[in-house]
This record gives structure tokens, C-alpha cells and sequence, in this order.
């Protein structure tokens, strides 16, 4: 396996891996309409490749990845990054 690690702040927001039978493009620093951040994966088959042959996507084609926020865990106060009040939990023991 070979490991290719693509994060924000990175000079690049597409990441494309090519490869027998399709293209992978992996899409970071997207927002929707609400400001939440979101990764895009799109499958590209090769129509033909280069041995002439077709192949073809089973199941959807582009996937998108939403963040859900942070992980909040049982006994920990919620995050709010925005609030006036004292530090979490959280936030008080870094």
C-alpha cells in the first residue's frame, strides 16, 4: 500500500491518482453553502484505457465527505469556540 498524505493549507486542493481501469480525484478546502467543510471523491473510469478496453462506475461516482463537527466525548462539556464564558473541559487541559 502506498500512502499519499493531501491536508489543507497545502499548495494543492486536488489530489488525482491514476491507475488501470479509472482516475480518482480527491477535492479538499470545500465549503457548502453553510460555511461546513467538506473532502469530494469522484471515480473517473478510462473510456478506453490504454489497451482498449472500457470500464465503467458501479454506484455513484462522486461521494462527498461532510465534517460533523468535533468529537464530543461522554463526561466533556460541548466546544463553543465562539462563547465569552470560562474554557471547557476541553480546552482547559491542553
Amino acid at each position: 500500500m502506498r500512502i499519499v498524505e493531501h491536508y489543507s493549507g497545502g499548495p494543492h486542493k486536488l489530489l488525482r491518482v491514476e491507475t488501470d481501469g479509472c482516475a480518482v480525484n480527491i477535492v479538499i478546502d470545500l465549503h457548502d453553502q453553510h460555511g461546513i467543510p467538506f473532502v469530494a471523491v469522484e471515480v473517473e473510469p478510462r473510456l478506453p484505457d490504454g489497451e482498449g478496453r472500457v470500464w465503467e462506475v458501479s454506484g455513484p461516482s462522486t461521494v462527498l465527505v461532510h465534517c460533523r463537527g468535533r468529537q464530543v466525548m461522554e463526561g466533556d462539556r460541548a466546544y463553543q469556540p465562539e462563547s465569552d464564558t470560562e474554557p471547557t473541559e476541553l480546552e482547559s487541559s491542553r
